[in-house]
């Protein structure tokens, strides 16, 4: 009984940062077209002795750097960064985050196959391939609890933790931004799925 009301709190806060990845003004910010070279970019970020995750880079797609939640619901509102989902590592996961009218636009550019890299604060960086990207349409853009189709299932309606265990659990690093479609920019959810290399 413990471990299902876990599941459904960690549940709940997961879908309230999908939401709260929804609800956002309403414009569009063009990706970065010429990323910094992965050297320039890593020249950047804060070093540490520290294991802490501090930025992600995509040859010729993105360099962002990666700031910890603030709290429980937050997502960066700056452009230039990515938002370590810290519930992820429940599903063995690290878990990226990222508005997609900011940061979570490039995200669209990733195509399976794409390798990304992870920089810690103590220097380190670790490579990981992309093995699958799925999109899901959210019934009810506002509903913590909505039901999902994923795309490439069209006739199959699913609940949200069944996109959790779908996505989340499935990798060893997921990035995540909503889609926007039809005048809303929480129309669906976008999960780009690597393992580590």
């Amino acid at each position: 009984m413990r471990k299902v009301s876990l599941i459904l709190r960690m549940t709940s806060i997961l879908m309230i940062i999908v939401i709260a990845l929804g609800i956002t003004p309403a414009m569009t910010v063009q990706a970065a077209i010429n990323p910094p070279s992965f050297e320039e970019f890593t020249a950047t970020l804060k070093k540490s002795d520290s294991s802490q995750l501090v930025g992600v880079y995509v040859y010729d797609i993105l360099a962002l750097k990666v700031v910890q939640q603030s709290s429980k619901y937050s997502v960066s509102t700056k452009m230039g960064t990515a938002t370590q989902f810290g519930l992820a590592s429940k599903y063995g996961s690290i878990g990226l985050l990222a508005h997609n009218y900011l940061s979570g636009s490039s995200f669209l550019n990733i195509v399976t196959d794409t390798e990304i890299f992870l920089i810690f604060g103590d220097g380190s960086i670790k490579k990981y391939k992309v093995d699958k990207i799925l999109e899901y349409q959210a019934l009810s853009p506002n509903d913590n609890f909505s039901n999902f189709i994923n795309l490439d299932k069209p006739t199959v309606t699913i609940s949200s933790d069944d996109v959790i265990y779908e996505t989340y659990g499935a990798g060893d690093l997921v990035l995540q931004t909503c889609i926007a479609r039809n005048g809303l920019l929480g129309w669906g959810r976008l999960f780009i799925i690597a393992s580590e290399v």
